[in-house]
C-alpha cells in the first residue's frame, strides 16, 4: 500500500499516482509548539482546488487530526497540505 508522508511548515505537494486511486486513511498532527491551522486539498495542476478536510482545522501544540473517510482521487491530482506551523502527515493511498 502507497504511502504519501513528511513534514512541512508552509506548504507541500505531492502527486497520489498516475492512475485512480483512493485515500484510504490520513494523519495531520501539530509538531509546533503553539496552535496552528492546517487543511488538505486535492488538486489538479491549472484547476482550482477542492479541501478533503474542514477548511483551516485547528490543532493545538502536539494535537492530531485523524481520518479514516475514504476519498477518490483521479489520475495525476496531487495532495495539498496548508499549515500554519509545524506539521507531519501521513496518507495512506490504495
Amino acid at each position: 500500500m502507497p504511502v504519501v508522508a513528511g513534514n512541512t511548515s508552509g506548504s507541500i505537494s505531492q502527486v497520489v499516482a498516475n492512475i485512480p486511486s483512493e485515500i484510504i486513511s490520513y494523519s495531520l498532527v501539530n509538531k509546533s509548539g503553539g496552535a496552528i491551522t492546517v487543511t488538505v486539498y486535492i488538486i489538479e495542476t491549472g484547476v482550482s482546488q477542492v479541501a478533503i478536510t474542514p477548511y483551516q482545522v485547528s490543532l493545538a501544540a502536539g494535537e492530531a487530526y485523524v481520518s479514516d473517510t475514504k476519498v477518490l482521487v483521479l489520475a495525476n491530482r496531487s495532495i495539498h497540505v496548508v499549515t500554519t506551523g509545524a506539521t507531519d502527515y501521513y496518507f495512506s493511498i490504495q
